[in-house]
């Protein structure tokens, strides 16, 4: 039930206010767009602003630039680390352990900036940037292979930067010395100092334009005003219960799938997410630190979902109020300290699968297929030889095509989940760094065919010049296991990664973390594709004889997998129904999910059954064992004999001579 207070200010006020709101957070925004060091930050525009109660909500959120995934995070635990606050202070943070989720990796580094008014604290100024390097193993900071956090850069608790509007010179020679581009890094937090000012002076500007109690009062209006317009669109979700599953398909430092499991409830616009089932914490750099609470990196299909219905939706953090979740301890949704956490978003898009595959089942025809699920920040490192110190640039922050949607085709080389971060420039690359770009286009044939056909997949090649170049990608994924389709689309492309495509000296490097390079060579990467909506054999061909003319859809393409027959380069309507009508009788009924075929080959061998069951039993052991237990747990089904099934009783056995292997350790 919806037990709201009644609240004084009334629409027209409320609305006033949460433009004033949102103009605060967008021009903060904008400063550190204009004076962030950078590319990254300046041009990719990897962060974001924003203006928190002192509940820790989002008030106002930008939307139009930056990342936008943080929507519905609560601070109160990063806001309640530090136990007192006076006007000036700054607190600077990026340790997703004391901050309850907060901060999500390391390199995210994220500013607080009290706001007072006659001493009394009426809001948070917010900032957060993706810095380019904060230490670590490898330049850039992340790498898949890290198995502990203390690997992956500089901790920092929250720390005042600034106290009563004094630097902290300490923290900064701190911050310098634990990066290989400390001039850089320095100008981007500076950058986020002026944009916590400028959201100080505005919100100020508001007070002495509307009182400070019409202000605090706007706060907590504008947010039970989001909570309730967010109910009203999850009211529209059937009551019931809905379950997927869906994979990574490794952990990124073996072969072995991490199983991702969701069961749905949803009760007149209360939705409970509970992830129980889901594969335990990995010994990679997969895991997100969500504290146990919930949280918005476990709930973007939900949170995409809501604005989609409701586009209007003021941008607060009470848009996640109607959702619970169950997220267990020890799991990769909610791993114990120290576990690596560098590579978080590659689970958080699977996991935006997992929730829209549950809401298709909820909703049909109101869900997009699979997006290419893969966003990765690909890295160069070059080597100065005169200084001796490593340049760092995040050279494309790569994503694949969007999924198809119920009434229209998946956008081109954009992940709908990530938010409004940009392609870098190529000159403005170029200027930054001594490599060049060779190809940077999208990929034909790559969407998923359906009736609205999956976003195309990109490729991306540059060439490196210097001795000693490294290129580092984390969250490379969808590389084998393909995005899936929905409806009776097909599943979009798998990704690929090539040193010197279309040489002699061609190699296919697949999924890679850390790459060494010679001068002159080229790297080429493949991005996946958005999987397609629907039977492709009921797309107008009308559109498919775009797509060809486009070049996104090759001739035998669109004979195979949707029918159309050209002559001439245009459509000969007889010959595509008599084709449309002999592959209709030769597919047969087409519905439901295209999980593609890497997961059918992977199920055959390892079923939902066995990896559900594998699950439950690893969680009685202690979180340290469990992704050792469930390694080994999978290599022993893998060696049942190809010329049956395995099944329950094979895992039974294995488990049995794992805990004698075990008892040990364990007493």
């Amino acid at each position: 039930m919806n037990t709201l207070p009644k609240e004084k200010i009334n629409r027209v006020t409320l609305e006033v206010m949460r433009n004033y709101f949102q103009a605060i957070v967008e021009d903060a925004a904008r400063v550190i767009e204009r004076t962030a060091f950078t590319t990254f930050v300046k041009e990719t525009a990897d962060f974001s602003t924003g203006v928190v109660s002192t509940g820790g909500e989002y008030v106002a959120y930008p939307w139009k630039l930056g990342a936008t995934p943080f929507l519905g995070i609560n601070m109160s635990g990063a806001i309640g680390f530090t136990e007192h606050y006076d006007e000036g202070d700054i607190v600077l943070m990026n340790d997703p352990y004391s901050t309850s989720g907060l901060c999500t990796h390391l390199p995210d580094l994220h500013l607080l900036k009290p706001i007072f008014h006659n001493g009394t604290l009426l809001a948070f100024g917010y900032a957060f940037i993706h810095s380019s390097d904060v230490g670590g193993l490898v330049p850039a900071s992340i790498s898949p292979r890290a198995t502990e956090i203390f690997q992956e850069g500089l901790r920092l608790r929250p720390t005042k930067l600034f106290r009563r509007g004094v630097l902290n010179e300490d923290l900064v020679a701190i911050l310098s010395d634990n990066s290989r581009i400390p001039d850089m890094n320095w100008g981007d937090i500076k950058a986020m100092v002026a944009a916590v000012n400028s959201s100080e002076r505005r919100l100020l500007e508001m007070v002495a334009k509307f009182g400070p109690e019409i202000v605090r009062e706007g706060i907590e209006v504008l947010l039970n005003h989001v909570e309730r317009r967010a109910r009203a669109v999850l009211a529209g979700i059937p009551r019931g219960t809905y379950h997927f599953v869906d994979y990574l398909e490794d952990d990124m430092v073996s072969d072995v799938p991490v199983r991702l499991e969701l069961t749905m409830t949803a009760d007149d616009g209360h939705v409970h997410l509970d992830y129980t089932g889901t594969d335990p914490q990995v010994s990679s750099s997969l895991n997100i630190a969500t504290a146990g609470k919930a949280h918005p990196f476990a709930a973007l299909g939900l949170i995409a979902y809501i604005i989609t219905h409701d586009p209007d939706i003021p941008k607060a953090g009470s848009i996640l109020r109607p959702v619970t979740m169950t997220l267990p301890e020890g799991s990769i949704v909610n791993p114990v300290f120290p576990a690596a956490c560098g590579v978080r978003f590659a689970t958080v898009l699977r996991l935006a699968d997992v929730v829209l595959g549950a809401l298709a089942q909820a909703v049909p025809q109101k869900v997009p297929a699979a997006s290419a699920g893969a966003t990765s920040p690909v890295v160069c490192s070059l080597l100065q030889p005169r200084t001796h110190r490593r340049h760092v640039t995040v050279v494309e922050p790569m994503q694949g095509g969007g999924g198809g949607h119920w009434d229209r085709d998946g956008v081109n080389a954009r992940e709908p989940i990530s938010g409004h971060t940009r392609s870098t420039p190529v000159e403005s690359l170029e200027a930054d760094i001594p490599i060049v770009i060779r190809r940077f286009h999208l990929i034909p044939d790559s969407g998923g065919a359906g009736r609205h056909r999956g976003g195309m997949g990109v490729r991306l090649d540059f060439q490196v010049f210097h001795p000693d170049s490294i290129v580092l990608a984390r969250g490379m994924e969808r590389f084998r296991m393909q995005p899936w389709g929905v409806a009776g689309g097909y599943s979009g492309a798998s990704g690929e990664a090539l040193v010197n495509p279309d040489s002699k000296s061609q190699r296919a490097i697949g999924k890679f973390d850390f790459l060494r390079l010679e001068p002159g060579d080229v790297v080429s990467l493949r991005w996946p594709a958005g999987a397609g909506y629907g039977d492709p054999l009921d797309r107008a061909s009308n559109l498919v004889l775009a797509d060809y003319r486009s070049e996104l859809v090759s001739e035998p393409a669109a004979r195979e997998l949707y029918g159309v027959v050209f002559v001439n380069g245009a459509v000969d309507a007889t010959a595509t129904a008599s084709l449309r009508e002999h592959l209709r009788h030769e597919r047969g009924l087409r519905d439901g999910f295209d999980f593609g075929r890497y997961r059918r080959a992977l199920e055959l061998r390892w079923p939902d059954q066995i990896g559900a069951e594998c699950v439950r039993l690893v969680s009685t052991l202690p979180p340290a064992v469990r992704d050792y237990a469930k390694h080994d747990l999978f290599r022993a089904i893998m060696s049942v004999p190809a010329e049956r099934e395995p099944g329950l009783a094979d895992l039974l056995v294995a488990w049995a001579a794992l805990l004698a292997r075990l008892k040990r350790a364990l007493s």
